[in-house]
């Protein structure tokens, strides 16, 4: 049965809306694909990083059949609205605002691995804040369940290829293979480890389920969110040419040590030299995270990820007023591990780490200093980690999951 946070009654009326626009849905695929949120190696993930993510319950839904004709009908839930394309003509569409699905079955047809339309129906209880763990669900559950309906035989690493082709050319550099393989490798209770030089992964067991992940959504938008990242990129790539000059062979900021860096302090403007800083102990920070969780030492665990975004404000300068009051503010109530910004999300968030008996003094109080200061209300999402995307078979209503 489905237990998490997704309701039977949501895919019910996904069921619903595809049997009235196209019939019965009993031969139909229907997938869940949640969310991801990166925890420790942020911006790393453009310098072969190591990475710690988790999957958190919070679900985007895809019912698909196949057609026999080349037509392609894709409608969401949540706003009505429909997308029709023709698989011949998906030049006509590329402006479309399903662009990252347009692109990805654009990558499968040139490829000669769908050679059919189809109907589908989607549907998303995801915030946005979420980010690129949120477009991360998105195409790999999609890309799941095409796998499914066409029994298209490529294994999860090819089909994650496809995923990181299209946001390439979609999204740009800010792209991080870290969100596409924990969506769809992720395991419940347990967080994501990702070294993304050599691309292996495993599993980190978290021994306990007294503790939640909670989302404070400020709802304020960034300006341009993408640029602000590629800014990064960009001044992390000067730093790299510049380091060249010393090391012979550097492919990139994975090959640079602490003790190094400070060395050459001097070599670098101050601004660039910061943003290498920031990305060399991050990857240290993740590293020595990992032992943590191991030991099960989560109270130094949290110090890591609250000092993480003291760096992230600092060094990489993605300081503002909203995630700083959040942080500060959560850090001082009883029984919160840690707080940190969400990064690459088009909205001001931050995830906290907070003991369940806790949550609602967490939420009453979070919600009530932010309106006083901001005169605006905080939305807060409890999410708890789960399992990558997943097949649901469905039988007189109940669920399970496969």
């Amino acid at each position: 049965m489905i237990t998490e946070n997704y309701s039977a009654g949501n895919i019910i009326l996904v069921k619903q809306l595809f049997s009235n626009l196209f019939g019965n849905a009993s031969k139909a695929v229907l997938n869940v694909c949640p969310a991801s949120l990166i925890l420790l190696g942020d911006h790393t993930h453009y310098n072969d990083g190591v990475l710690i993510s988790a999957c958190v319950d919070k679900y985007w839904t895809f019912l698909m059949r196949r057609r026999k004709d080349s037509e392609i009908n894709i409608v969401s839930l949540d706003d009505n609205k429909l997308l029709k394309m023709n698989l011949e003509r998906l030049d006509d569409y590329a402006n479309s605002e399903y662009k990252l699905l347009r692109g990805l079955i654009g990558l499968l047809k040139q490829d000669g691995l769908i050679r059919n339309g189809f109907d589908c129906v989607i549907s998303s209880n995801v915030p946005e804040c979420l980010g690129l763990g949120s477009i991360a669900a998105k195409q790999v559950g999609f890309l799941n369940t095409i796998k499914k309906t066409f029994h298209v035989n490529i294994d999860s690493n090819m089909l994650l290829n496809y995923v990181r082709k299209n946001e390439l050319n979609i999204v740009g550099k800010i792209s991080n293979i870290a969100h596409h393989y924990t969506v769809q490798y992720g395991r419940e209770k347990k967080l994501f480890y990702m070294d993304l030089r050599t691309k292996e992964h495993k599993m980190l067991p978290i021994d306990r389920d007294d503790y939640s992940l909670v989302i404070c959504d400020s709802g304020e938008e960034i300006t341009d969110p993408q640029k602000i990242c590629n800014e990064r990129i960009e001044e992390c790539e000067v730093g790299i040419k510049g380091l060249r000059l010393y090391i012979w062979g550097i492919k990139n900021l994975r090959d640079v040590s602490i003790d190094f860096l400070h060395k050459h302090y001097h070599m670098l403007p101050h601004r660039i030299f910061n943003r290498i800083l920031y990305n060399v102990k991050e990857r240290n920070r993740s590293e020595a995270a990992v032992k943590l969780i191991r030991k099960k030492s989560f109270r130094e665990f949290g110090n890591l990820v609250i000092e993480s975004y003291n760096n992230l404000a600092e060094e990489y300068e993605l300081r503002n007023e909203h995630c700083d009051f959040l942080v500060n503010e959560a850090v001082n109530l009883e029984n919160v591990l840690c707080a940190k910004m969400i990064s690459c999300s088009p909205i001001r968030s931050t995830f906290n780490i907070v003991a369940d008996n806790n949550i609602n003094s967490f939420t009453e109080n979070m919600k009530r200093s932010y309106e006083q200061k901001f005169n605006k209300q905080l939305k807060i999402h409890v999410v708890k980690l789960t399992s990558g995307v997943r097949k649901i078979l469905s039988h007189k209503h109940e669920f399970s999951l496969q």
